[in-house]
């Protein structure tokens, strides 16, 4: 007895049904960036993947391209979950654009994480050294506090002035 062509319709549809269920059981993988999404040019960048407890593998993707795979490691910071660092020791043009991540677990890639752009800045934001970047607070407070003593000597002054001019006799006696 041969299966029906309807029979094998069904169950092919069932398990499309089943294997499209799967892949959405692990929760959707976070990402992040250290130090900020806009770096400047030339500075170190890592990107974090998140995800729960029985990650096996990591994949960091460039607009829409697998690009970076990473083991996992095990979360310091009291999260019970795995993650993966993506290291990036120069930022260049090239590395802008959109990233997402997602694990692997049980044979299965979760879904994709939220996408995280990342921008680059042709500024480096390290302050200037040498004198440019000197700090006038000091000098700024010695200048106000002269000018406080300054202003309180004058008014000292008037106010002795004003004082002496009511004391002094108005006019000839008799």
């Amino acid at each position: 007895m041969s299966p029906r062509p309807s029979t094998l319709l069904g169950l092919v549809l069932c398990l499309g049904q089943t294997i499209h269920m799967q892949e959405g059981v692990w929760p959707k993988p976070s990402l992040r960036v250290q130090p900020g999404p806009v770096v400047p040019r030339g500075r170190p960048v890592t990107l974090v993947c998140r995800g729960p407890a029985g990650a096996e593998l990591f994949r960091l993707e460039k607009d829409g391209k697998h690009e970076y795979y990473g083991q996992k490691s095990e979360s310091q910071d009291g999260w019970q979950g795995t993650k993966a660092r993506f290291h990036f020791p120069t930022v260049s043009e090239d590395m802008a654009g959109r990233y997402r991540c997602r694990y692997h677990q049980d044979s299965l890639w979760s879904e994709h994480s939220e996408p995280l752009e990342l921008k680059m800045t042709e500024e480096d934001s390290t302050p200037p050294s040498g004198p440019a970047s000197r700090d006038y607070t000091v000098e700024n407070s010695i200048r106000l506090g002269l000018a406080g003593v300054v202003l309180l000597i004058l008014v000292v002054i008037l106010v002795e002035a004003g004082l002496s001019q009511r004391r002094a006799p108005q006019g000839p006696q008799e």
